[in-house]
């Protein structure tokens, strides 16, 4: 959607991180208007959100018609960053990036906002030790016009929740999903459903719900697989995700649950894919 600059902010005298929105070239006036909203709704939503874990936007300012978004700079590498250098990381320091972004998003969540793009690229860890979730481009809030394109993908196949790749819209379940999917990322070296060049395909394999345990997340498996259960109305909340990552980080317990089984002898979890709780549609489901 854009690239992010490092500048000064001279009245403030502070460094500022700013998005310029950048467009396609021949993309259709429709279109064009259709990036342009989709950019300020981001610093509308993302202005409601005050939060230590979230990237703060403080201003969109207009140039020549192009808006840019002035937002709090965080000297940081992203965790799809990280990873890439890595591989992977321990489980209960996963643990602990885990429970600052559910933190952040639990306080989303309490204000209408669904971020529905979660993911490694999109968590950010702070030369000091903090964490933060930025890029609400295409989070959806509560009383908010919605500006994407009928048919279009909203968010990263990897880690979409089953729900959201059979086509309903994501409510705060889909993002529990999608944050047990980049932890479980980050212990394992790839996301449940792996990764795949063909879209279609990965869809078809998020859409089964059938997710195989994790070998390497220790005091982390149960947890992963409850938050990663392909059933929205049985994921834990944001906030006992939280609660429970905190313990987890702590080198305590997570809380006692019966973590789904599911494995290469088990058969499929096929989600049932009721309307998320936050936004119920009486469309059918579009197809992946």
């Amino acid at each position: 959607m854009g690239v992010v600059w490092t500048a000064h902010d001279e009245r403030l005298h502070r460094t500022v991180a700013v998005k310029q929105l950048l467009l396609q070239p021949g993309l259709a006036e429709a279109d064009t208007d259709e990036a342009k909203r989709r950019a300020m709704r981001e610093g509308r939503i993302a202005a409601r959100l005050q939060h230590p874990h979230a990237v703060a936007v403080y201003d969109v300012a207009e140039d020549d018609s192009q808006p840019w978004l002035i937002m709090e700079y965080l000297p940081s590498k992203s965790l799809s960053a990280v990873l890439s250098e890595r591989g992977t990381l321990p489980p209960r320091d996963v643990a602990s990036i885990g429970m600052q972004v559910a933190s952040a998003l639990a306080a989303a969540h309490n204000a209408g906002i669904v971020h529905r793009d979660i993911k490694p690229g999109n968590v950010l860890l702070g030369d000091d030790g903090t964490v933060k979730i930025t890029d609400f481009g295409i989070s959806r809030a509560t009383g908010d016009v919605t500006v994407t394109a009928t048919g279009m993908l909203a968010g990263t196949p990897a880690y979409l929740a089953p729900e959201v790749a059979k086509g309903y819209d994501p409510g705060s379940p889909s993002d529990v999903f999608s944050l047990g999917s980049t932890l479980y990322a980050a212990i394992e070296g790839q996301p449940p459903f792996g990764l795949s060049e063909n879209t279609i395909a990965l869809l078809h394999k998020v859409a089964s719900g059938k997710v195989d345990p994790p070998r390497n997340a220790g005091p982390m498996t149960a947890l992963l697989m409850r938050l990663l259960r392909a059933e929205p109305e049985d994921r834990p909340t944001m906030a006992e995700a939280r609660d429970a990552l905190a313990a987890v980080a702590n080198g305590q317990a997570a809380p006692a649950f019966t973590p789904a089984v599911v494995g290469a002898d088990a058969p499929a979890v096929v989600a049932r894919c009721p309307p998320s709780r936050s936004s119920r549609s009486s469309r059918p489901p579009r197809g992946p």
